[in-house]
């Protein structure tokens, strides 16, 4: 590391720049000192005898890990060279993708953070005043960009063929866009815009979004959706969907693209009665499986299921078991009630704690539930948009900006989930632990402060090397 030195001698300050770094030889730290110049006082400008110009002192001291570590990573994934080439704008996409990943607040609060952290440095050609941003979403929103986009990003990191999870949530929006419709969010009916996310099995990383109208219905969306991402490029192997995505239409749909699914069957349909009744005497000790902490039973068969065979699966949690019939019968036992309303009663309890998996392909009863719950791994993702990145509510006004916001979104998510991985503490502590580290700004040269063990570790862990100047 690279620090500045002024000593004392008369009336005048002379300035050393000190280069602290490790001997291999010797096996420890040394320094080297380079002479630079004469200052009137301490801190401030220096010259260097038989130079006319001084050389400006201290400017302004920087955030510096956050930012530089969120660049290095999306440059050595090679992500930095995808957007340049399909959109352009790179050091303004980048600026934001800082800002969403770091500070996850309202797009106007962009150019006060920016005074104050290094991405100011590392991305000098970045705008960020409310009308550049607004300017930046509408491009980002334009679908042959993010066509050309999601060509160059599945051909680079999703070849061959790819397990896919598939999942969408609702994002509240009151814009005045056929895009924004009432349908169920959060609980309630309210306007919402559906965002749809595909995520890789493998690799756990977004693959492809899609913003979708708040009143279209999960079950409507798959067809489309594979259609989509096989004009793209990616070949689909297996998909994992929640129960949301399940229909007779799209199983069908499913097995004779010959995609290898796994899904859970609604209450709703009529065949899950049927299922549960023909799986018999289920709780027994060679049905039993352990998943987690806990123990169920799991029951599996071959069937026919809308005109195709597939594997059934009978599953009951006995614990669930015990919460839906309590839930069921809660404020239901009554000597009021009529005789219809018993039949359906004693319906309920006879299928409380079941749920029924779907697969295409047989599978070891002990990976049954662990393929279905790999879902989860998209749910820590809208996770991570909606709380880190700030995703809700939506801010943008048209249908252009919806995408071009979920595509600023997406971007941050793959730099996001990649630092993740490597990481072994909570991302909201790492870009704390990494914004101590500061960089001292001078006239045409920024030094980068000394990091702390925590810093390093991260660093490290990161295979990030963070470098002693910026701007040398």
């Amino acid at each position: 590391m690279t620090t500045l030195r002024y000593k004392k001698r008369g009336n005048k300050w002379y300035v050393y720049e000190l280069h602290q770094y490790w001997d291999k030889e010797l096996k420890k730290p040394r320094q080297r000192t380079k002479y630079l110049g004469v200052a009137e006082e301490k801190d401030g400008s220096y010259s260097k005898p038989g130079r006319r110009a001084a050389v400006r002192a201290e400017q302004e001291i920087l955030d510096c890990g956050d930012s530089y570590a969120i660049a290095a990573i999306s440059k050595s994934i090679g992500l930095d060279d995808i957007i340049q080439e399909s959109f352009g704008h790179l050091d303004n996409i980048m600026t934001l993708a800082c800002f969403q990943i770091t500070e996850g607040s309202a797009m106007y609060n962009c150019a006060d953070w920016l005074e104050g952290n290094i991405a100011k440095k590392l991305f000098p050609k970045a705008k960020a005043s409310s009308q550049d941003i607004s300017r930046l979403i509408k491009v980002l929103g334009r679908t042959d960009l993010q066509t050309n986009f999601f060509k160059k990003y599945i051909a680079k990191f999703f070849p061959g063929e790819r397990g896919i999870l598939m999942d969408s949530t609702a994002l509240p929006s009151a814009i005045n866009s056929s895009i924004n419709a009432f349908g169920y969010a959060g609980g309630s009916i309210e306007e919402n815009v559906s965002c749809l996310m595909l995520v890789d099995q493998k690799l756990q990383l977004p693959i492809y979004f899609r913003a979708v109208g708040g009143d279209i219905a999960d079950v409507s969306t798959v067809k489309t959706t594979v259609a989509e991402i096989r004009k793209l490029g990616l070949t689909t192997e297996s998909a994992i969907l929640d129960a949301g995505f399940c229909s007779k239409e799209n199983l069908q749909f499913m097995c004779e693209e010959q995609i290898n699914f796994v899904t859970r069957l609604p209450k709703s349909h009529k065949l899950f009665n049927n299922f549960v009744k023909q799986a018999g005497a289920i709780a027994n000790a060679v049905n039993a499986v352990q998943y987690g902490d806990r123990v169920v039973f799991v029951k599996s068969k071959r069937a026919v299921v809308y005109g195709h065979e597939m594997y059934v699966h009978v599953i009951l949690d006995p614990s669930k078991k015990s919460n839906d019939t309590n839930r069921i019968l809660k404020d239901q036992l009554s000597d009021k009630l009529t005789k219809e309303e018993r039949v359906v009663l004693n319906n309920k309890m006879k299928t409380a704690g079941f749920f029924l998996l779907l697969s295409r392909q047989k599978l070891a009863k002990t990976q049954i539930l662990p393929s279905y719950y790999a879902r989860q791994a998209i749910e820590q993702i809208f996770d991570f948009a909606k709380s880190n990145n700030n995703i809700l509510p939506l801010r943008v006004y048209d249908a252009q900006s919806i995408r071009g916001y979920l595509m600023l979104v997406f971007l941050a998510l793959i730099i996001f989930i990649t630092m993740r991985q490597r990481l072994k503490m909570p991302m909201d502590k790492t870009l704390l632990a990494l914004r101590t580290l500061k960089a001292k700004v001078f006239d045409d040269l920024t030094i980068i402060q000394e990091p702390n063990k925590k810093t390093k570790d991260i660093f490290k862990a990161l295979n990030v090397i963070m470098p002693t100047y910026l701007g040398a």
